[in-house]
């Protein structure tokens, strides 16, 4: 059997309702010379059936639940070939996605991992371009919070990912024509040593990155003793040993809903209810990565304050006030931002009960979360009025249950 240029490995569990989605994004590729190993973490929908016969590129491996770490493992275990990559089951690449790395690993012999922007699909019209928004908004603002410069953009530039990269260059013609296919003529390249930045959060996301079999060798495989942000772990491990390269062109949808803006049959691993231990499996692995800086490197300790803040608040919106106050305590400082955690601290200490607090937590995120994307202009008055309309008819519509 001819051994294929890049295997791509997909663990599923319990995704019959975008499955399909996904696998058909990897069948339109431009590039074709791939395999697809398709590991079923022990679903219990119709999935297997709805993969058969599909594309003779495709190897099915159906393995007991044992968690979307040790799916990938054994996807890897199963690959042949020369570059990896993964993608998740509720989500999906564009068409250029492979043309664009691989070119650039082919031209590039002396890098190991590539990586391309994505855009988040909220299901309700509301399409963000992931990458720009925490490397200009998000990230800075932590930094300022706590008096760091190193986020900062060098003297006279512009363009907010040279805040995290190096340089940055014209795709050259290694990648000209999958870039002007994509509506991208003028794409970028960002390079640089970027771990160092890795301590804000995540700088890219696993699915749109494309590595070398000698860099999964270099690094090891995922970590199997968390059920979330491991990938967190894989991605530092990457930075920390090779040059970071960024191709400035959306290659694929993150997507919140199933189709027809459904919700998912099963939840995402880092939010809702799976949130709190995201977050403190996050803090664990930031631990782990940055442990031999921590000595020589004091504005560590600040950024660990700000992620037992992400904990203390995940575990308050999930209504455990004793986590809660234990995380804010330990990140409450009178810095700005951080010193919003002696309030919530005090909300988990104050509040009757666990559902009180949550409820609290919950309805000041939401109108945060509206009056931000309002300023940025991502929503309008209009379109929140039509989903107030929307919400108030679907409840009325409800069944009140039997009249007394």
């Amino acid at each position: 059997m001819r051994t294929p240029e890049v295997s791509i490995i997909l663990p599923t569990y319990n995704r019959a309702d975008t499955i399909l989605r996904a696998v058909r994004s990897v069948q339109a590729q431009t590039f074709e010379d791939w395999e697809l190993i398709v590991v079923d973490d022990g679903s219990q929908d119709n999935t297997r059936d709805l993969l058969a016969g599909l594309d003779d590129r495709i190897k099915f491996i159906h393995q007991a639940n044992a968690g979307v770490y040790t799916a990938r493992n054994v996807g890897l275990a199963a690959s042949r070939g020369r570059l990896l990559t993964f993608l998740d089951s509720d989500d999906a690449w564009r068409p250029h996605f492979l043309e664009l790395t691989t070119s650039f690993l082919t031209w590039s012999t002396d890098d190991h991992f590539v990586t391309t922007e994505f855009d988040q699909d909220y299901g309700d019209g509301h399409v963000v371009p992931h990458d720009r928004y925490e490397i200009s908004d998000q990230y800075p603002a932590f930094a300022r919070a706590i008096g760091s410069t190193r986020l900062n953009l060098p003297a006279d530039e512009t363009d907010d990912y040279l805040r995290v990269y190096d340089r940055c260059e014209p795709v050259g013609e290694w990648g000209q024509a999958a870039a002007l296919a994509a509506g991208h003529a003028n794409a970028r390249l960002y390079r640089g040593q970027i771990f160092q930045h890795m301590r804000w959060g995540y700088l890219n996301w696993l699915p749109v990155t494309l590595l070398t079999r000698h860099a999964l060798d270099t690094i090891g495989p995922f970590s199997t003793h968390t059920r979330n942000a491991a990938d967190y772990r894989f991605l530092g491990l990457l930075s920390k040993h090779f040059r970071a390269n960024m191709i400035a062109v959306p290659s694929a949808i993150k997507y919140e809903r199933a189709a027809g803006a459904r919700p998912l049959s099963q939840g995402h691993l880092a939010t809702g209810a799976n949130s709190y231990l995201f977050e403190i499996n996050k803090l664990s692995y930031f631990d782990e990565l940055f442990a031999e800086h921590f000595a020589t490197d004091p504005e560590l300790a600040l950024v660990r304050r700000h992620h037992q803040f992400a904990a203390g608040s995940a575990a308050l919106r999930q209504g455990d006030r004793h986590l809660a106050r234990q995380h804010l305590g330990a990140a409450a400082t009178w810095r700005p931002r951080l010193r919003s955690a002696y309030a919530l601290w005090l909300l988990a200490r104050l509040a009757p009960n666990d559902r009180a607090a949550a409820q609290l937590m919950n309805r000041g995120l939401r109108a945060i979360d509206v009056s931000t994307r309002l300023a940025r202009g991502d929503v309008t008055l209009n379109h929140l009025g039509r989903k107030l309309i929307e919400s108030q008819f679907k409840r009325a519509a409800l069944p009140r249950g039997p009249m007394a």
